[in-house]
């Protein structure tokens, strides 16, 4: 179970590129506007996603019950910068310098919510080789976007 949900993620990571390519297709070909391009597509996500709720008959919970910290309710818009700013950024620097510095940053990021069990990830120390891991992707980032 493990190595297909693994697999599912290095799947998922290739929609990524994908997405921002399509969204940047649709800056220079309809909208002008990087903002507007992803709020159409942030629009078809949702209207997606509520599709896939009445189909699943997925029942609402009820928004007073909730004991979701404050700050739980703030993806939506973290996902609105970082699609707005990938889509402005894919046609002006290429997939592959985005992709390596978006990784970059999600390492530098992850290994410190890891670290320290930060919004809701299961606490995973730090460790020598995570630090080699993540120093030598690093290098990987710099390599690509150097030459």
């Amino acid at each position: 179970m493990h190595a297909l949900l693994m697999f599912l993620a290095l799947c998922a990571g290739t929609f990524i590129p994908l997405q921002m390519g399509m969204n940047a297709l649709l800056t220079l070909h309809w909208s002008k506007s990087a903002p507007l391009s992803s709020l159409f597509s942030f629009f078809l996500g949702t209207v997606a996603l509520g599709i896939l709720i009445l189909v699943s008959r997925t029942p609402l919970p009820s928004l007073t019950s909730s004991t979701a910290p404050w700050y739980a309710w703030i993806g939506g818009l973290l996902g609105a910068v970082i699609v707005t700013t990938l889509t402005y950024l894919a046609p002006r620097i290429g997939a592959l310098a985005m992709m390596s510095l978006l990784i970059c940053g999600q390492l530098l990021a992850s290994i410190i919510f890891d670290h320290y069990g930060l919004v809701g990830y299961p606490l995973r120390p730090v460790t020598v080789m995570r630090i080699i891991g993540v120093v030598l992707l690093i290098c990987g980032v710099y390599l690509i976007n150097r030459y």
